[in-house]
């Protein structure tokens, strides 16, 4: 008897929306996932969108983040930049570290230099080894900053240190061209 209540229950519950809330989120952000793939379900970026949109309204930092990649590229939604920055500084906010790395590519392709300097060493602050290697660049070039080769090197050093394949190549190349040099 206590059993069939028990069941009972969770359906009423159930009804009102009640089972399952702790997670729903994640479930919509999960199917979206899969909507964008094709696995386990047709592949379909715009219901793909929808899915990571109503996970993102709930507060979903992953859907959160996602949101900005969704407008960002276009997927599944009409290209939006505006509000791809408008979600992924509402990532920023929560503390993603690869919203502020995407806000800084952003940036950086805008040319608005200083801005990418301030994203990539905020991301960099919480350990995002890939804004080290952005932040690299803007140093060797001087984009935003005064060019400063050593400061550039150390975290292009620093960057490889952590795998991150970009800064790998760059350090490759610049030890090849410094040998050439030295002939």
């Amino acid at each position: 008897m206590t059993r069939a209540l028990s069941n009972n229950s969770l359906a009423r519950s159930a009804d009102r929306g009640v089972r399952h809330r702790w997670n729903y989120p994640a479930y919509l952000y999960n199917r979206s996932l899969e909507s964008l793939t094709g696995q386990h379900a047709r592949e379909d970026a715009h219901k793909s969108f929808i899915l990571n949109s109503q996970a993102a309204e709930s507060g979903m930092r992953d859907a959160v983040l996602a949101m900005g990649w969704f407008y960002l590229n276009g997927v599944g939604v009409e290209q939006d930049t505006e509000q791809a920055r408008r979600w992924y500084r509402k990532s920023a906010r929560q503390g993603d570290p690869r919203a502020m790395f995407s806000l800084g590519q952003m940036a950086y392709d805008e040319r608005d230099f200083a801005d990418a300097q301030v994203w990539f060493r905020r991301a960099s602050d919480k350990e995002h080894a890939r804004s080290l290697f952005w932040l690299g660049k803007l140093y060797w070039r001087g984009h935003g900053v005064s060019a400063d080769r050593k400061q550039a090197m150390a975290l292009f050093q620093q960057a490889a240190s952590n795998k991150v394949p970009e800064a790998r190549r760059v350090l490759k190349f610049l030890s090849r061209k410094n040998r050439q040099s030295k002939r």
